[in-house]
């Protein structure tokens, strides 16, 4: 306490920036290496975070091109849109914990992509707490967005692993690279861009793709911004408009006809059905702060 400094004034102190909690938690546990790769056999992608604790046992996990060791004691952080499957190069037995979430503002993780951390003991003890908070989330459900959002904190403010933890490459393939571009940009890049950020012609990006993913890439970047606007209805006010708009749909009418197509429902209904409580608002910058 002797280090605390001497408020300028008492009456003004700090205040937070603008707070953006992960939602949607779910939280899970694998005991055994052959479950890894369960339900889905083969690579993995979805639009979630997936937050692994390895507490038990050590296993491979290829995230995109990269092959990550991850031992006992150590954790990693899965970014959505990243294609990962486990290898069979691990321990039968193990105990690993599996938080998988979303988040409006993925940019401030960037710092812990491909990157293990060490579950110190005060890792160990936020996400105990995460824990019990989840068990108890008839009675406690504002506790995990809030500790869950404290335990990344920590993890950005953690040093990096001095060991390598990428261990080689796998088949580095087209279809991540791709991802990665669509998901890191405000806006979704069209084909001509993607095309010229990978060096290559736009006609030789087609037939790339096409021949190693079997599906057009038009059709898969489709896929990836109705995905996108799936998240936006979920964890922002924006309205369907904009959210089409930011999603590279020409109009509302072909977005709501591509999202039903996929998604079984209009974006107005996945809305009301995800978020029932959600009241959407004009723009969310352009909300008023309460000190006017």
């Amino acid at each position: 306490m002797e280090h605390l400094p001497r408020p300028t004034h008492p009456l003004f102190g700090r205040r937070p920036g603008p707070l953006v909690l992960p939602d949607n938690i779910v939280c899970f546990h694998r005991r055994a290496s052959a479950e890894l790769n369960r339900p889905m056999k083969g690579r993995a992608l979805h639009h979630r975070f997936v937050l692994i604790f390895a507490l038990q046992g050590s296993a491979s996990v290829c995230v995109d091109q990269q092959v990550i060791r991850l031992a006992a004691g150590e954790g990693l952080l899965i970014f959505p849109f990243q294609f990962h499957h486990y290898l069979a190069d691990g321990e039968r037995r193990l105990r690993w914990l599996f938080i998988t979430f979303d988040l409006a503002e993925a940019e401030s993780l960037q710092s812990l992509r491909y990157r293990t951390f060490a579950l110190d003991d005060e890792v160990r003890s936020l996400a105990t707490d995460l824990l019990q908070a989840y068990l108890q989330e008839a009675r406690m459900s504002e506790l995990p967005p809030l500790l869950l959002a404290l335990l990344l904190a920590r993890l950005q403010r953690q040093q990096p692993s001095p060991r390598r933890d990428r261990l080689g490459a796998a088949d580095p393939g087209l279809e991540p690279r791709v991802n990665q571009l669509a998901h890191h940009t405000s806006h979704p890049l069209g084909l001509k861009e993607i095309a010229r950020e990978l060096g290559i012609s736009q006609s030789h990006l087609r037939a790339r793709f096409r021949a190693s993913c079997g599906v057009s890439i038009g059709r898969h970047l489709r896929q990836l911004r109705l995905e996108r606007a799936g998240g936006f209805l979920r964890l922002t006010p924006l309205r369907i408009t904009e959210i089409a708009e930011q999603c590279g749909f020409n109009s509302i009418y072909s977005f709501s006809r591509a999202f039903g197509a996929v998604f079984g429902q209009s974006p107005s209904a996945y809305r009301e059905k995800m978020r029932p409580k959600f009241k959407p608002r004009s723009s969310v910058g352009k909300q008023k702060t309460r000190d006017g």
